[in-house]
């Protein structure tokens, strides 16, 4: 992999293909409801860039948290909502697919809905990383507490807390 700092309309697509969660309605769909999508299990790190990703098994949901401002040191806590943080909820299909790849394969994601985070707290475990020109040289580890998703109708939901990693922090695709 190359690194290299995406632009920042490479960026938003990036996040928009992490996403979050909800249940199967039956016909291959998902139910972006509060009571689907509380009841998904984010399991699935995704490493890659300043940030970090997890999707549910079936990548139907996928939760992003990735450093959008420039280079430079980062706080071990973040209070979410945060300006120099993207923090969303993807519900959708296939929501993990070609993440951080530059060869673009079938299935694509497609995002059926995006849920922000308007509550939760991210604080990094052992050392903090940097955004810049050094990729880490192991894997970065934060907890995301207190998490609770907004849907664009204003309903919102209790994510609950996850153990995130991201095995490639600082390589982007390319």
């Amino acid at each position: 992999m190359k690194q290299f700092l995406l632009p920042l309309a490479s960026l938003s697509v990036l996040v928009a293909a992490l996403g979050a969660c909800g249940a199967d309605d039956g016909d291959g769909g998902t139910d972006a409801g509060s009571d689907g999508l509380a009841s998904v299990e984010l399991t699935e790190d995704l490493g890659c860039g300043y940030g970090f990703a997890v999707s549910d098994k079936a990548e139907r949901a996928l939760l992003s948290v990735h450093h959008n401002a420039g280079p430079g040191t980062i706080e071990r806590t973040v209070s979410l909502p945060d300006p120099a943080w993207d923090a969303q909820v993807l519900v959708g299909t296939h929501l993990a697919a070609n993440w951080c790849n530059d060869l673009i394969e079938e299935p694509q994601a497609e995002v059926d809905e995006t849920w922000e985070i308007v509550e939760g707290t991210l604080e990094f475990v052992g050392e903090i990383p940097a955004t810049g020109d050094s990729p880490a040289d192991q894997p970065v580890r934060a907890e995301l507490t207190g998490v609770v998703a907004q849907s664009p109708d204003g309903e919102r939901v209790e994510l609950g807390d996850l153990s995130l990693t991201n095995g490639a922090w600082g390589f982007f695709a390319g």
